[in-house]
């Protein structure tokens, strides 16, 4: 089944059961509990690069029909986790509380979970889920069989409908997608994008540990470029060891996502400029001719003189012999008074 099929016809079914009628009471139709779904205000849905045809929207909203009611209890998530749970969001809250004030708008999509009969698993609608199963209401759901590649298929259609899904969760969503033995194909139809877009997310996700992601957060305003940095800097194990130790701090998390990251950011790329700043500092020592006699470097608190023996050897021997000498006139120039500057 291509791409455009497998889309078309998941968005066709979420359309027809946008605006659904209650049966009969005592109808074959009644169990499990039918409630109707309120209108559609708004789907939301971004249809970039299938080019769906209109005709087929409007059947498919002209079409209606039936939704029912179910305990969030027996809903669990996708196997394909898209979104940091986030503490504080704004956006959560705001529609937590227009589904108390208005009801459940728009359906969730599940599947009958293939392991525990009885139990679904969402597809689509996972934020709608949260907010029923926070304020005790049972949640409208369309539920229909799915394939593994048909829910994350459909799970992606919410993501490409919402502004807020960020670089990193796509790019880890897409990586758990292909750890799970997706095709390119399916990862690119769940996350409407194409190859060129698809490798760079699964790049960006590889090149950060997963633990840092998630101590860090979604970080909304970070982009591909600076994911990628983040990552070239961390492959140092300096830099890995100081932002996890940055991480473990307590107040890490009291900060936003967005900070979290950058401070993360800072922290690897501050240990590349620590270990620039702890390059050892040389210097060559010459003869009046201008031929290296000697090489001095000093690093870390110290100072190491080497001599090409191969080429002088007399005079690496006299500075060997001469040491102790001149240790010595160094204590006797210190233990002089020093004369007041005039």
């Amino acid at each position: 089944m291509s791409r455009r099929t497998i889309i078309g016809n998941l968005i066709a079914e979420q359309l027809a059961a946008a605006n659904s009628a209650p049966p009969r009471p005592g109808s074959a139709d009644a169990a499990p509990q039918r409630v109707a779904a309120g209108p559609v205000r708004t789907m939301g849905l971004t249809l970039d690069k299938l080019e769906l045809e209109r005709k087929s929207l409007e059947a498919a909203l002209a079409a209606g029909a039936q939704v029912v009611a179910l305990d969030p209890a027996l809903i669990g998530g996708s196997f394909a986790a898209d979104r940091f749970a986030a503490d504080g969001d704004a956006a959560f809250e705001a529609l937590k509380a227009s589904i108390a004030d208005h009801g459940q708008e728009v359906p969730i999509l599940v599947r009958p979970d293939p392991e525990q009969p009885g139990r679904y698993q969402a597809a689509y609608g996972h934020r709608r889920l949260r907010a029923c199963q926070a304020l005790g209401l049972p949640v409208k759901a369309l539920v229909k069989p799915l394939t593994d590649a048909e829910l994350v298929v459909a799970q992606g259609l919410e993501n490409a409908a919402r502004v807020d899904l960020s670089f990193i969760e796509k790019a880890l969503f897409a990586r758990g997608l292909e750890e799970r033995g997706f095709d390119r194909a399916t990862i690119m139809a769940a996350l409407s994008t194409d190859k060129t877009e698809l490798s760079k997310l699964i790049s960006a996700a590889r090149a950060v540990p997963e633990a840092v992601v998630r101590a860090i957060g979604p970080a909304a305003k970070a982009g591909r470029r600076r994911w990628l940095q983040l990552g070239e800097a961390l492959a140092k194990p300096a830099a890995l060891r100081r932002v996890e130790a940055l991480a473990a701090q307590e107040d890490f998390g009291a900060r936003d996502s967005d900070q979290r990251f950058q401070q993360a950011l800072d922290a690897a790329l501050r240990s590349a400029a620590d270990r620039a700043e702890a390059a050892p500092h040389r210097m060559v020592v010459k003869t009046a001719a201008g031929e290296p006699i000697a090489k001095v470097s000093e690093t870390d608190g110290r100072l190491d003189l080497s001599v090409d023996r191969a080429r002088h050897r007399a005079f690496a021997d006299f500075l060997v012999r001469r040491l102790r000498t001149l240790h010595d006139e160094f204590l006797a120039e210190e233990a002089q008074p020093r004369q007041p500057r005039r």
